[in-house]
Order: C-alpha cells, then sequence, then structure tokens
C-alpha cells in the first residue's frame, strides 16, 4: 500500500461543533483499500504549539489507526482528526509523528517529520545559549525623539543579558519562561540615545544612504541611515557568550519627506483603488486612502513606511504604495473650501475643493448618518449646498486641532455603500468641479474630494429578490484549505455558489457568479468584477479551518463576516438562514479584515458554511444534499435582508 503527504492551507480565522446533525454522518466505503494519506501538517511545518491536530484519511473505515503510539478514531469514510502532544524534536529542530495503520494483515506505516522550536540549550553548548533571531537585525529604522525600540531574545535560565553600544550598557529582564528550560528576555533601547551615544563610540558605519530595496521613487535618498553596532552578552555561571547585532537607525528628517500614496501593481490579487493603512507597521488594516492622498512621513520599519495623520497618529503603509513628492508647500495643511451635494446614478455625490489631497476617512456614525474626517486639513467653508432631492437632512462640519476637519451628513435613507476618490477641478468653486477647468490650472485650480453614497435599489416588498443584482464569490483559489479525504476548499465553495446561482435565477434575481471555473481569481479582481457588473450585494461562500494549536472537535461550526456597519444586518441574515437549515453550531457574527468584505460600495459578507477540516462536515459538504442546504441558507437569508430593507421608510 502506498503512503503520502499532501498540503494543506489553514486560514488563521479561529472558530468554534455540536453533535452532528443525522445527514453529517460520513458514509461508509466498505470496498475501499488501506491507503494512508497525510493532509496535515505538512512535511517538515514548523509547530509552535505543544499540542496540535492532524487529520488525513486511511482510505477505508474498516482501518484501524495508530499515531505515535495513540489509538486514532477513523470515520465510517476512512478520514480521521486527531488532537495530539506535538512530538519534541530528535536531531536538531527536527521531529516525527509516527503512524501505524492496518486492516486485517494488511498494514501500513509511514513517518511525517516536522520542526519545533528549540525547548531547552543544545547539549554540550561551552557557553549561554542565547537564540537571537528575533533581534531584528539588518532592519532600517527612522525614528523620532523618544520612540523605543522592544528587543526580545530567548535563552537559558537564570541567564544575565545585556547589550552593549560603546560604553552604554542595555540590560534584559527576565519576561518568563517559553518552552521547557528557556525563557525570553527584553530590553527596551532609546533609539535616538543608541544613536547617538554608538556614532560617537565610532560604531556606526556612516554614509549609508537609504536602505536596501526601497523602490519609491525619491525616498531611499531622503534620509541617510547609520548601521549601529551592538554586542549582546549573555553571562551564566562564569561562561560567556557575545553575539553581533546591527541596527540601521536614521533620525527622521525636519521637515519630513511628503509623499503622495498610489497603490502598487499586484498581479495576484488585482488592485482596488485605495491604498490601505495599518495602525503598526504589522498590524490589521484599518484605513482606506483614495489614491492621490499626500501626507508627510512619520516614520519607517523596513517596507512599512508611517504617514502622519492629525496630531500625532501614525498609519503604517507599504513603501511600494508611494511616491516622494518635491513641492515644499505640500508640509502646510490642506485647507477646504465650499462644497456641493448632486444627485447621481443610484447615488449621491458630496464634492468638497481642497488645495492638496489631504488623508481622508469616511465612518459610518448610524444607518443613515456618516461623518467625512479630513487630516491635516483646515476648513474654510463658508457654505455647503445640499441639492433638491438629494435626501440629504443636515449637514454640519467642525473643526478640531491636529488640524483635524469633520463634514457630518444625515440622510433620509439607509446607506448602502460608499466611496471616497479624489478628482482634478476647481478648488474654489462652490458648484463643484467646472467643464471649463476639469484640468484644475485654472484660476483656484486645486483638488476636489468627492464622496459617494450610495442609496439602496428600489426593492419588490412582496418579491424582494427580483430584479436584484447579486454577486456570488465562490472563495478560492488561490489559497484554500483540504478536508481529510483531500476534498478542496475552492471546490466545495463553487458547487454551492452555482447551486445559489440557480436558486436566485428562479426567484427573479440576476446572479453574477464572480468565478466559473477553477481558475484563480485575485481577491481585489473578485470585488472589481462585482463592481462592473453593478452587483447591488456582495456574498463569498467559504468553509474554514483552525490556525494551528487550537482544539478542532468544540470549536467548529458556521459563522459570517462583515467590515463596513452598513454590512452588519446582511451578515445576521445570512447567518440565520445558514444555521436553520445546516444545523451546526451558531459560531455568530464576527467584524472580520478580510479583503472581500472591506468593499465599501455594496453590503458584503463572507459566509463559512462548514468546516473542511471535521470529518463528518468535510463528508457531508461533497454531497449535493448539504450544498442545496448551503445554498438555501444564503437564499433565505439575501431574502429575509432585502424583504427588511424594503420595509424600512426611504
Amino acid at each position: 500500500m502506498r503512503s503520502s503527504i499532501r498540503r494543506f492551507s489553514a486560514l488563521l480565522i479561529p472558530s468554534l461543533i455540536i453533535a452532528a446533525p443525522r445527514y453529517l454522518h460520513p458514509p461508509a466505503e466498505p470496498r475501499a483499500p488501506l491507503d494512508l494519506s497525510i493532509r496535515h501538517p505538512e512535511r517538515y511545518q514548523l509547530i509552535v504549539p505543544d499540542s496540535n491536530f492532524v487529520f488525513g484519511s486511511a482510505g477505508t473505515g474498516r482501518a484501524r489507526l495508530e499515531i505515535d503510539g495513540r489509538r486514532v478514531s477513523v470515520a465510517a469514510n476512512g478520514a480521521f482528526l486527531a488532537w495530539l502532544p506535538v512530538p519534541e524534536a530528535e536531531r536538531g529542530d527536527t521531529a516525527a509523528y509516527r503512524f501505524l495503520a492496518w486492516d486485517g494483515a494488511d498494514s501500513v506505516r509511514a513517518t511525517l517529520p516536522v520542526l519545533r522550536p528549540p525547548s531547552k540549550p543544545p547539549r554540550g553548548s561551552p557557553s549561554p545559549w542565547v537564540d537571537t533571531t528575533r533581534l531584528g537585525g539588518g532592519v532600517a529604522r527612522w525614528y523620532r525623539p523618544g520612540e523605543v525600540l522592544d528587543l526580545v531574545v530567548t535563552g537559558e535560565d537564570r541567564a544575565t543579558i545585556h547589550l552593549e553600544v560603546g560604553d552604554l550598557q542595555f540590560p534584559f529582564s527576565d519576561l518568563g519562561p517559553v518552552r521547557g528550560t528557556l525563557h525570553r528576555y527584553g530590553a527596551r533601547l532609546d533609539l535616538e540615545r543608541v544613536h547617538r551615544i554608538g556614532c560617537r563610540a565610532g560604531a556606526c558605519r556612516k554614509g549609508r544612504r537609504g536602505k536596501d530595496g526601497l523602490t519609491s521613487p525619491g525616498l531611499a535618498e531622503a534620509v541617510v541611515v547609520d548601521t549601529v553596532k551592538a554586542t549582546l552578552i549573555a553571562r551564566k555561571e562564569g561562561r560567556e557568550t557575545r553575539a553581533d547585532v546591527r541596527l540601521p537607525l536614521a533620525a527622521l528628517p525636519d521637515p519630513p519627506p511628503v509623499v503622495r500614496l498610489r497603490e502598487a501593481p499586484d498581479p495576484i490579487n488585482g488592485e482596488s483603488g485605495v491604498v490601505v493603512g495599518r495602525p503598526t507597521p504589522t498590524g490589521p488594516y484599518r484605513w482606506r486612502f483614495p489614491e492621490g492622498t499626500t501626507a508627510a512621513v512619520a516614520g519607517l520599519v523596513g517596507a512599512r513606511v508611517a504617514v502622519r495623520l492629525g496630531s500625532g497618529l501614525r498609519v503604517w503603509v507599504d513603501e511600494g504604495d508611494l511616491a516622494v513628492v518635491e513641492d515644499a508647500a505640500y508640509l502646510q495643511p490642506a485647507t477646504a473650501f465650499d462644497g456641493r451635494v448632486s444627485p447621481g446614478d443610484g447615488a449621491i455625490d458630496f464634492r468638497l475643493g481642497l488645495t492638496r489631497a489631504a488623508p481622508a476617512e469616511v465612518r459610518e456614525t448610524g444607518s443613515r448618518s456618516v461623518r467625512l474626517t479630513l487630516h491635516d486639513t483646515f476648513g474654510e467653508i463658508d457654505r455647503i449646498a445640499q441639492g433638491v432631492g438629494t435626501g440629504v437632512r443636515s449637514i454640519a462640519w467642525s473643526q478640531e486641532p491636529g488640524p483635524v476637519l469633520h463634514i457630518d451628513l444625515e440622510l433620509a435613507w439607509p446607506i448602502w455603500g460608499h466611496r471616497l476618490s479624489f478628482e482634478a477641478g476647481n478648488a474654489r468653486a462652490y458648484e463643484g468641479p467646472r467643464a471649463d477647468d476639469s484640468s484644475g490650472t485654472g484660476e483656484g485650480g486645486g483638488t476636489v474630494l468627492r464622496l459617494s453614497l450610495r442609496r439602496p435599489p428600489v426593492i419588490d416588498k412582496g418579491h424582494p429578490l427580483r430584479g436584484r443584482r447579486i454577486a456570488i464569490d465562490p472563495g478560492h483559489p488561490g489559497a484554500g484549505s483540504y478536508g481529510p479525504t483531500g476534498y478542496f476548499e475552492g471546490d466545495a465553495n463553487l458547487s454551492v455558489a452555482r447551486r445559489l446561482a440557480g436558486m436566485l435565477e428562479a426567484a427573479g434575481a440576476v446572479p453574477i457568479l464572480v468565478r466559473e471555473d477553477r481558475t484563480a481569481v485575485g481577491l481585489y479582481d473578485r470585488t472589481r468584477r462585482a463592481r462592473e457588473a453593478n452587483a447591488e450585494l456582495f456574498v463569498s461562500i467559504h468553509n474554514n479551518a483552525l490556525p494551528e494549536g487550537i482544539r478542532p472537535f468544540e470549536r467548529a461550526g458556521t459563522g459570517t463576516y462583515y467590515y463596513h456597519p452598513h454590512s452588519a444586518r446582511l451578515a445576521s441574515a445570512l447567518q440565520k438562514g445558514m444555521v436553520d437549515r445546516m444545523g451546526l453550531r451558531d459560531l455568530g457574527v464576527l467584524w472580520g479584515d478580510l479583503a472581500v468584505v472591506r468593499e465599501p460600495w455594496m453590503p458584503a459578507a463572507l459566509a463559512e458554511g462548514a468546516f473542511m477540516m471535521i470529518p463528518s462536515q468535510e463528508a457531508a459538504l461533497r454531497t449535493p444534499a448539504f450544498q442545496e442546504r448551503y445554498a438555501r441558507g444564503l437564499l433565505e437569508g439575501l431574502e429575509a435582508f432585502l424583504r427588511a430593507t424594503g420595509a424600512e421608510e426611504r
């Protein structure tokens, strides 16, 4: 018999399983041969937790299975899912799971090597062992006065560790045990002090301009980076270890560089038309800036550049998403002039004149109200025209320190979607951009910010799905997870999506399948296709998996994700429909920083109907009956959401 190891890609989305309904029991395969196939973990995958899940298939439900001498249950279709201690490393950082499967006299063995982080110092080490891989040496940083850097290392317990820069010493404190006899040690470095004293002591390699890999025009030449040489010293029981550390540092110049944001081409995911920002260099996406936004640089860590919003607030963007602006006038705060609301096709447009494209964001303050915030902006607004028949009940603006300008709009109808952009025009033209001055080069030339607010469609209360244009996104490929028997999530998603499309068409809706075959579609290409097809709703169909170290048996079920407040009710309706039809554990509605639900132009939600890694749920997803249940739940959720929307006063 053969043994094979196949790839599994886990979605890093934590979830919560109840006793399986009758229709989830996998069918028996009495004539299937013994065939051990391990889907997860991968060969030589690094596994940090001390316990983890292992799953795959033994080929037949008659099989008996042991992993590392522990008996593991095998489902009727041959699938298995186990929660086991992760083996300790046997040689270096390599450990191994050992499998034995048998069916009568027939048996098969397999060994699966994985990587483990160290739990104790290497044997025979003549000096204290310290793992310096997390020190971040070689990553350039542009710092501001008073900025600190947290350094963390792993080493033997009861070691004394410090960083030496010239005659300056920074002691590390013991942060507690990690695994086995190893502890974490941490120190906080005052970057300005390290830089100044290090260079004064001759520990700098001066004259190194920019940083390796910078591609933004002008950014690499904006700051001279000095590589400060430091030494990490660990001592224990008369033994000593010394390790060189490189810290490329530069003081942020005054005045700082000014950059214009523009989305870098992405051949894999496509383009979204916005530049996303993070609250920290490695944090989640929080801001969506229109292309053309200008802002001053406020820091750099590696390939992430901080731009300044208002007073003291920093937002981190990818270095490839910006270009340096040479005009020193951009260092001055922007000025906002008069504005006007005008009706559009299924939306209204609010235009506001600006001297430059200042950082702007939209926040929904209620189901019928939004706040437009412009950072680094002063308001010189004399009047704002609300228009006739636009449905705008009121507009008010306020100025805060920073400077930060707020403009609040209250509408007569629920917000269906929104979009921010910049366009050329006469910044001082109270009526918005003029046809004879579209270039913005004439008198009062500048930039016009455009906020489009989408109205709900006109819904037939008796037949709420009739005429509605609904984008259906079968999630994956690329990526995607596999179940124990090798069923690919992308195939399951497409099968459910096709059934939902048929149901929607029968109900009079216009379904828009974003993906129709196994061809990979980029994340932003999916939402772009929905926008170009004038979709009114966006539903992304997925099936879930768990991250490493999460026990799966009690934590799997059905969940639905959204991002923008105007999508929350859609997510709730879809969740109820799926739970009612499939009967899995209700994981609830979750806010999630997921690419496709960040699309703001229409209510958008991502459904995680079942779990690929749970044998009974993977087996059910293969069946037309369960695919029908999944699709029917989504259909009923869509209908309930639209019916409730149609009943609201517009």
